[in-house]
């Protein structure tokens, strides 16, 4: 069994969409990230990965 790693990189702070800037997990995904079976852990990459996209531009 693989294991997802975790985006995080220990500069967490939320910003006003409640998403954090270092990661770019929402806090309900931050939340629920230990709980997470690794297909619902892979989205919430995808999603971090797809906000992090949006605010770099």
């Amino acid at each position: 069994m693989s294991e997802v790693q975790s985006p995080c990189i220990r500069q967490c702070a939320l910003n006003e969409e409640q998403v954090c800037t270092g990661c770019y997990r929402s806090r309900g995904e931050i939340a629920r990230w230990s709980r997470a079976s690794e297909d619902e852990q892979k989205e919430i990459v995808l999603n971090a990965l797809k906000r992090s996209d949006t605010q770099r531009r």
